[in-house]
C-alpha cells in the first residue's frame, strides 16, 4: 500500500477509544435518565381530583382497588402502572337529547326520535339535563367500556320509564316538579343498581312542549285554564267582598237595633215609673189627672209639627179658617211680626 494511508493497526487504537468515549457518554446518559423516569412517576392530584392506578394492568393493591386521593402521590412510571385521573369534585352536567333547546319543528320522518310516550299514550318533547359527581372512582372507571354512553343511555332510560308514568297533562302544565322529581328518583336509584360510581344532585326540565302538529290545542286549552283561573279568582274576590260588606251591614243594623232596644226598654221603663208615680193621685181625683195627662199628650203632639193653628168657635156657631199658604222667609235678625 502506498505511504500516504493510515495502516489498520493505526486505526484501531483510535476506533476504541471513541467506542469507550461513546460507552461512558452512555453510561452517563442513563444513570441521568434513569431519575428522570423515576419522578414521572410523581403524581400530584388537585382538591376535586381522584386517581385509580393500574399496576400491572390491574386495578389491585393487596386485594383492595386502589384510589388516590388528592395530594402527592407516587407510582412506578410507564409501562409499569398507568395512572387514570377522574375530577370527582366537579359537578357535571349531562342532557338527555330527547330535543335541542329550542324545541324547532323536527324533518319529516325522525319526530318519533324526539318524543316521548305518557301515560295518558300522549306524545310531548322535553329535553332534561342532570348533574351528578362521581363518588366511586374505580367503579366508575372500571364497570363499564364507555362510562360517558352509560350514564347518558340510563339517563335516557329514566326519563322515558318516569315519562310513561304521568299524563300529558301532568307532565306539561299541572305536576311539572313532579315529573322532574320521579325522573330524579329513577335516575338514582338506577345508577345505584349498575353501580355507575356516581351521585345524581338535581335533574332539571330545560325545555317541555307538546310536538307541533297539535301545540295550538295544547296552548288553547292552556288559555282556556288560565281564563277559569281568573275567572274564579274574580268570583272568589267579589264573594269576599260581599260577605264583608254583609258582615258590615249586620253588624250596623244589629247595633242600631240593640241601640233602638236600649233606647225604647229605657222610655218604657221611665213611663213605668211615671205611671206608678202618679197612679195615687189618680186613684184620687181621676178627673183632674186625666185632663192633665190630655194636656202633655196634646203639648207632646204639636211639638212635632211646625205650623199649628188653633180654632175657635164664633159666637153664632159658625167657624171661619184662614191659612197662610205662603209665608215669606224671615230676614236675618228682623222682629217675627215685622214684614
Amino acid at each position: 500500500m502506498s505511504q500516504g494511508h493510515p495502516q489498520p493497526n493505526d486505526i484501531a487504537p483510535a476506533l476504541a477509544e471513541a467506542l469507550l468515549l461513546a460507552a461512558r457518554l452512555l453510561r452517563g446518559g442513563l444513570l441521568l435518565l434513569v431519575p428522570l423516569y423515576l419522578l414521572s412517576g410523581l403524581h400530584i392530584l388537585p382538591p376535586q381530583e381522584q386517581a385509580v392506578v393500574l399496576l400491572f394492568g390491574r386495578a389491585e393493591s393487596a386485594g383492595a382497588e386502589r384510589v388516590w386521593g388528592p395530594g402527592v402521590h407516587w407510582t412506578l412510571p410507564r409501562p409499569f402502572a398507568e395512572v387514570i385521573r377522574l375530577e370527582t369534585g366537579r359537578v357535571k352536567t349531562i342532557d338527555s337529547g330527547a330535543s335541542d333547546a329550542a324545541l324547532p319543528p323536527v324533518e319529516t320522518g325522525d319526530e318519533w326520535k324526539r318524543l316521548l310516550l305518557t301515560g295518558d299514550a300522549n306524545l310531548l318533547r322535553a329535553r332534561w339535563a342532570m348533574r351528578y359527581t362521581i363518588d366511586d372512582a374505580a367503579a366508575h372507571a372500571f364497570g363499564f367500556a364507555n362510562p360517558a354512553v352509560m350514564i347518558s343511555n340510563e339517563f335516557r332510560r329514566a326519563v322515558l320509564h318516569a315519562t310513561a308514568a304521568f299524563t300529558a297533562d301532568r307532565a306539561l302544565r299541572t305536576d311539572v316538579d313532579g315529573l322532574r322529581a320521579a325522573i330524579e328518583d329513577a335516575a338514582r336509584a338506577r345508577f345505584a343498581a349498575i353501580r355507575g360510581g356516581i351521585r345524581v344532585e338535581r335533574v332539571e326540565a330545560v325545555a317541555l312542549a307538546p310536538p307541533p302538529s297539535v301545540a295550538a290545542s295544547f296552548d288553547e286549552v292552556i288559555r282556556s285554564e288560565q281564563e277559569r283561573s281568573t275567572r274564579i279568582s274574580e268570583a272568589r274576590e267579589y264573594a269576599a267582598r260581599r260577605a264583608n260588606e254583609a258582615l258590615g251591614e249586620a253588624a250596623s243594623r244589629l247595633s242600631q237595633a240593640a241601640s233602638w232596644r236600649d233606647r225604647l226598654v229605657a222610655g218604657t221603663q221611665a213611663d213605668a215609673a211615671y205611671f206608678e208615680r202618679i197612679l195615687p193621685h189618680y186613684l184620687r181625683r181621676p178627673d183632674v189627672v186625666g185632663a192633665v195627662l190630655l194636656q202633655d199628650g196634646i203639648r207632646r203632639a204639636l211639638d212635632k209639627v211646625s205650623e199649628k193653628y188653633v180654632i175657635r168657635r164664633g159666637a153664632e156657631g159658625r167657624q171661619e179658617l184662614r191659612l197662610w199658604l205662603g209665608p215669606e222667609p224671615k230676614r236675618p235678625g228682623a222682629h217675627a211680626d215685622v214684614p
